[in-house]
């Protein structure tokens, strides 16, 4: 998902607990971006795709429990179902379902070969299917009031990340037109049509080793949204960090591990239980000698529209997603925010006496709260 701005969390006094920052205001106008050949391209399929979809809706409002199925099962990075689970369920991911073919998918093809404003959609579904195209639920159903019939459907503008065009449906058969944005979600479920990448989640990993301190990332949340609606969830980066490490960021980056919180997770302010290998071993000798001594760890977002960066790596990883834990990854970064917080251990003898500590941030499952801005997160060391 693409992001809204970059920070850089430092994790560098453990004597000095975070303060309590206050997180920038999503208020400001629309930045529209000039797009790319390609991108005009993507832009056309995603509103076309939004209306067929508004068009399948008013035909059958079935589906919506139908589709709503397969993203409730929670089987992706965030809240959706790609097309092409919808189109061929047979070979997807969800377990259990039994369902050979969708009523979507019928009707998504009856429109696109019976209504003549679709019948010039050429090659919408190959489309759709390889460059893996979601149906995204930013916030679910049971956010909103019960009785809350209408629905909108949209999609990623893609020149912005605030707003776009939509069409809410309404119980007689018929549809407004709307503008949505992140207000608009306030009251009315929307479903936005979106490229996803297409990426798995980090496996937690355990050790049945003795005398094996692994560090972990335990419980994650986030009181307030780092993206725009059509960015989607946020997407939090943890990772040990070295080299030149600055007021804005660092030069070495290793063991990076992603923990996603939905849109809807950081509504409601949910602690989100990941549990994800940090680091598999903190090593300390027992003469000393050769103690590993302090580690510093790294909280990063970033957004392509407010920041400018440069890399150097090995082995390669890609840039817009730093999905692959790596040995070694240089990053120069000039961030339109410079926010950053900072906090170190000098030792793991002092992370492990202070780690179940209430050092102003409270306690989670027993651990120490860290916080930068509005995340929150603790760091549980399991000795095996």
């Amino acid at each position: 998902m693409k992001k809204q701005f970059l920070f850089v969390a430092c994790i560098f006094a453990l004597v000095s607990s975070c303060s309590k920052d206050q997180n920038p205001v999503l208020k400001s106008p629309v930045i529209k971006k000039e797009l790319t050949p390609d991108e005009k391209v993507l832009k056309e399929k995603l509103a076309l795709t939004a209306q067929v979809v508004r068009d399948v809706i008013i035909s059958s409002p079935e589906v919506i429990k139908e589709v709503d199925g397969f993203i409730n099962q929670k089987m992706h990075k965030d809240d959706f179902v790609y097309f092409k689970e919808l189109f061929s369920p047979e070979n997807s991911v969800y377990k259990g379902m039994n369902v050979t073919e969708t009523k979507f998918a019928r009707v998504f093809d009856d429109l696109l070969s019976s209504k003549s404003d679709y019948k010039e959609a050429g090659n919408l579904k190959e489309f759709l299917v390889s460059n893996n195209v979601a149906v995204y639920c930013p916030y679910p159903a049971e956010d909103y009031p019960a009785g809350t019939g209408a629905l909108a459907l949209t999609s990623d503008p893609v020149d912005n990340e605030q707003e776009n065009l939509g069409y809410e449906v309404l119980d007689d058969g018929t549809y407004d037109e709307v503008t949505v944005d992140e207000e608009y979600t306030q009251s009315t479920p929307v479903w936005i049509i979106s490229q996803e990448e297409e990426s798995s989640s980090p496996v937690p990993v355990t050790s049945s080793s003795e005398s094996i301190y692994q560090l972990r990332i335990g419980w994650v949340k986030a009181t307030e949204q780092y993206d725009w609606l059509f960015a989607g969830g946020s997407e939090f980066k943890f990772c040990i960090i070295g080299g030149d490490i600055t007021m804005t960021g660092a030069t070495s980056f290793s063991s990076i591990q992603t923990c996603r919180i939905t849109r809807s997770q950081i509504r409601h302010k949910e602690w989100v239980n990941f549990q994800y290998e940090l680091d598999d071993d903190w090593y300390v000798s027992s003469d000393g000698a050769t103690d590993e001594g302090a580690r510093q760890f790294g909280l990063i977002e970033y957004d392509p529209w407010l920041t400018t960066f440069t890399l150097a790596f090995e082995p390669k990883v890609k840039i817009k997603t730093l999905e692959i834990s790596v040995l070694k990854l240089e990053l120069k970064i000039t961030s339109s925010d410079d926010w950053i917080k900072t906090d170190k251990f000098l030792s793991r003898e002092n992370f492990i006496k202070y780690n179940k500590v209430d050092m102003g941030n409270g306690l989670q499952d027993g651990y120490r709260v860290f916080a930068a801005g509005s995340v929150y997160w603790t760091l549980p060391l399991l000795e095996y």
